[in-house]
């Protein structure tokens, strides 16, 4: 009997780069935030989706890793244009974390932030960026967010 194989790496699926770093929260101590970036260009439209796929399986991967407490998606060095796709990214961490909740916010860039908005409130919406209350322009800003959901959550 043959068997034929070929060989598949999640890099396959999508150009886009990524880092991964952590630091630890002011407000709880014991608890790692993390910082997951991703870099370059996602697909115009259904062109996006192996890019949505690989982010989210990379987000998955490395919260399985390392386990944080919370989790900051930065996309602010990618350019985004339309693809609903792109939102399984933002859940990253629901499963994983039924029991507890699990604080993520979210950082656009102009290379971003319009497609972003309007994927989240929609295209006849006025709402900006920072009425969403989850999605940001810097770290700083998303970092403190995280920080006040810990403290919420009472983790």
């Amino acid at each position: 009997m043959n068997i034929f194989t070929k060989q598949l790496k999640l890099e396959d699926l999508s150009n886009i780069q990524y880092e991964v770093h952590t630091g630890t929260s002011r407000v709880v101590n014991y608890l790692e935030i993390m910082i997951l970036k991703f870099i370059g260009d996602y697909g115009y439209g259904s062109d996006g989706n192996s890019d949505a796929t690989y982010m989210s399986a990379i987000g998955k991967a490395v919260l399985e890793a390392w386990e944080p407490g919370g989790l900051i998606i930065d996309l602010s060095d990618l350019s985004y244009e339309w693809g609903d796709r792109i939102e399984s990214v933002f859940f990253v961490g629901k499963e994983k974390y039924t029991d507890t909740p699990f604080p993520v916010a979210l950082i656009v860039g102009s290379r971003s932030e319009e497609a972003i908005r309007t994927l989240i409130v929609g295209l006849e919406s006025n709402k900006t960026i920072e009425e969403i209350g989850w999605v940001f322009k810097d770290l700083d800003s998303a970092w403190e967010y995280i920080e006040s959901k810990l403290i919420e959550y009472k983790i």
